[in-house]
């Protein structure tokens, strides 16, 4: 086995993993930020020929070979990261989609299911519908595209951590992205400018102030093109006026630009108001995954 506690970078193997179980499961199965924290050391990466493991900053992550699965690997994979310094703290993971098998070598090491993430999808065939239904921007704001490299960028980018901290303040891993996080997804095959779209005041007393914003991501393969709805947010200091059903629209446009195959988002199950903002637009559940918890352990 290979382990790599500052690694900086993931190995050919590891990301061929990860492209096998992705297609093989319809989901990627481990989530940008993990990958973020492990290219920048805050994680710890085990790679074996058949699977690997990513554990840290309270989370672990296991993904087998979708050809190898079956024989022992993850159970053995498992018992070597709850063996690790990192696994003495409360951990979470993920089971994606019906995945029976992921779902019982969880609960055998003591994890119970405590948070459910939807995956929702629109028809392409719906897209324009859904772009003519959608709120309109409300009366004071622009949206501006991301500007990199032009007078003010970093002002954006600044601005998108301030908002998107406050806006998922509550959220485990989306409200604890940091100026590093946002410049390494800049610099992501998949990252447009265009993309990330910026909804600013422009006018009354907070002129000039970010209100929100969405981030698109599109990806190819093949003959596909998925955009992905990557985040939504709005300031909460600027809620109750429609800006985020707006900013779906705004989606949904940028969207279009892409011609997508598929059209996708991910929400948590509890998000009750997102959900119904998402399902008025059109958008069906697609896929449910759950996540597990296992307490902290006494330290070694």
């Amino acid at each position: 086995m290979t382990e790599a506690t500052q690694a900086a970078y993931l190995s050919p193997d590891a990301r061929k993993i990860l492209e096998e179980a992705t297609h093989y499961d319809g989901t990627p199965p481990v989530s940008d930020q993990a990958l973020l924290a492990v290219t920048q050391g805050r994680r710890r990466l085990f790679e074996e020929p058949d699977a690997i493991g990513i554990i840290g900053e309270g989370e672990l992550d296991l993904v087998v070979r979708p050809t190898e699965r079956g024989k022992g690997i993850g159970r053995a994979l498992l018992r070597t990261l709850l063996g690790s310094d990192e696994a003495s703290t409360e951990l979470r993971a993920w089971a994606h989609g019906e995945n029976p098998a992921a779902t019982a070598l969880l609960r055998s090491a003591g994890f119970d299911p405590v948070r459910e993430l939807l995956r929702l999808a629109l028809g392409p065939a719906t897209l324009d519908q859904a772009i003519g239904a959608a709120r309109r921007l409300p009366e004071g704001f622009e949206v501006r595209a991301y500007s990199p490299g032009a007078e003010g960028h970093a002002d954006q980018a600044d601005d998108w951590v301030r908002v998107n901290a406050a806006a998922f303040a509550s959220h485990p891993e989306q409200g604890q992205m940091s100026r590093a996080d946002f410049d390494a997804l800049t610099r992501e095959p998949w990252f447009a400018a265009d993309d990330l779209r910026l909804a600013y005041a422009t006018s009354g007393e907070r002129q000039g102030e970010l209100a929100g914003f969405t981030w698109v991501k599109t990806v190819q393969e093949g003959n596909t093109t998925e955009t992905e709805l990557y985040v939504l947010g709005v300031d909460p200091t600027f809620a109750g006026i429609g800006l985020g059903a707006a900013l779906l629209g705004e989606t949904l446009r940028q969207m279009a630009t892409h011609r997508p195959n598929r059209i996708t988002l991910y929400v948590d199950g509890d998000n009750t108001n997102a959900v119904a903002l998402y399902a008025r637009a059109g958008f069906m559940v697609e896929q449910r995954s759950m996540q597990y918890l296992r307490a902290a352990t006494r330290p070694r």
